[in-house]
């Protein structure tokens, strides 16, 4: 047969072609925000979506990011995000109050939470986290004040450490003016920063939870039941996606780290090479993307998790793991 410029194309040929433009057309669109502003720590995502493989399983996914003021679940809530990026202890809290979230894939193995002190003021172990200053006064704790403090408030309460808690959005700021003493951190971020203010890993006394009997893994892919229940299989697909993105992502960090700068550039985000960098290593190495329980919330950790906010009244009701992981038909222990 001919067509309109007399190439000659064959029946069977066309039917392909025909097919995959359908295909396409039908792509079902979603969107999902970021737990932060564009950064690392989303690349696996960002390469989803530039490479293809969210076309591939058959979505348009548009990419968001969070501001520091608002929390990541108000973006499901306020109907803003059909999806979000957030970590465990945020989507506990959350559902404690009421909100049906539900994890549809979890990315996070394990917690990159630190606390981190400067060297030389009297703090060398966990113990002397409750010992006053050299003025007897009480330690200054900078705790994240939206989505990220409740692990470290865990960890404080179950430790029994004293101290006044200073509400922190973002940043390293508090600890370089000296209105904190100790000061939360992710390793993969805020550690980083300290680092490149000026001080040597040896100037600084560090304690990551994830060492002391408060490993709570951290992001996953939240969203509502009811979206959930409309189309299990966009979920499902969207999580899948999302994990083949990262094993992607870890395979060309180059490309990754492309991709990471134009979402940067995209949102007016400032872009620091060596720190994004640093930030696709270490939260690249904090995730469980191989093996049959790649992208599973492991029931022990969520047990793990529910048994510590309750113990430490962080949150004062949990629903069965079955029903916080939909679909989920294993799940291993810690």
């Amino acid at each position: 047969m001919k067509l309109f410029s007399g190439i000659r194309v064959f029946p069977a040929v066309l039917a392909l072609l025909f097919a995959a433009a359908g295909a396409a057309a039908e792509n079902r669109t979603v969107s999902i925000t970021m737990t932060w502003q564009p950064q690392a720590q989303f690349a696996g995502i960002y390469y989803a979506k530039e490479a293809g493989i969210f076309a591939k399983y058959g979505l348009d996914v548009e990419i968001r990011h969070k501001t520091a003021e608002l929390s990541i679940v108000d973006y499901l809530t306020s109907k803003h995000s059909d999806f979000i990026i957030a970590s465990l202890g945020t989507a506990l809290v959350e559902r404690s109050k009421g909100v049906p979230l539900v994890n549809v894939c979890q990315l996070g193995k394990e917690s990159m939470v630190m606390l981190i002190t400067a060297a030389g003021n009297g703090i060398e172990t966990l113990a002397d986290l409750s010992s006053p200053t050299p003025s007897g006064k009480p330690r200054r704790f900078a705790v994240w004040k939206v989505d990220f403090g409740a692990v470290p408030l865990a960890f404080l309460r179950e430790r029994k450490i004293n101290g006044s808690i200073i509400p922190m959005n973002t940043g390293i700021g508090l600890f370089l003016w000296g209105a904190a003493d100790v000061i939360c951190a992710m390793e993969y971020n805020e550690y980083y920063q300290l680092l490149a203010a000026g001080y040597e890993p040896d100037e600084l006394v560090c304690f990551r939870l994830r060492d002391n009997r408060m490993n709570i893994p951290e992001d996953g892919l939240y969203t509502l039941e009811s979206t959930q229940k409309a189309a299990p299989e966009v979920s499902a697909a969207l999580g899948k996606a999302i994990l083949e993105g990262w094993r992607e992502a870890l395979r060309n960090p180059e490309q990754a780290l492309a991709y990471v700068r134009k979402y940067c550039d995209r949102d007016n985000s400032r872009f620091d090479p060596a720190h994004q960098l640093w930030m696709f290593k270490l939260y690249g190495s904090s995730l469980a993307l191989e093996g049959p329980q790649s992208g599973i919330l492991q029931r022990g950790d969520y047990d793990f998790a529910v048994k510590v906010f309750r113990k430490y009244e962080l949150i004062d009701s949990a629903v069965d793991y079955s029903r916080f992981c939909p679909g989920t038909k294993t799940g291993g222990g810690k």
